[in-house]
């Protein structure tokens, strides 16, 4: 994989993050709201990534992959059996705060990986 699909794969991850983060802040807000049903978005995955990897480009028009890397789809979370509320509402704050730990992990593993791949490009500058 070549250096600058690093950075790529990395900074769509953030979007991921922050795009999960926000989907998940609604449906806490939303939780008292009837009739309100949860949702989520895919996990984070590299096969949207599949036509970047290990390809080199020669030409300018060479090897590109048609429409850019699919967007993230946010999706109504299904509601698992005896989890909707009398109001219609499936939104548990507890799952849901479960899933903000999930993705700060994540987060951080991101930071932390750039973190690595930057210091290494700066010790094989120096010499």
């Amino acid at each position: 994989m070549a250096l600058y699909n690093i950075y790529s794969v990395a900074s769509r991850h953030a979007e991921w993050a922050a795009t999960r983060r926000s989907v998940i802040a609604s449906n806490i807000a939303n939780a008292n709201t009837p009739g309100y049903k949860s949702q989520n978005i895919d996990d984070f995955s590299l096969a949207a990534f599949e036509p970047f990897i290990d390809q080199k480009v020669t030409q300018p028009n060479h090897l590109r992959f048609p429409g850019g890397v699919p967007g993230f789809f946010v999706r109504q979370e299904l509601a698992e059996a005896g989890e909707e509320y009398h109001s219609g509402n499936n939104v548990s704050v507890d799952r849901e705060l479960i899933k903000v730990g999930g993705v700060s992990r994540e987060q951080n593993l991101n930071t932390g990986l750039i973190k690595a791949f930057n210091r290494l490009i700066a010790m094989s500058t120096r010499g």
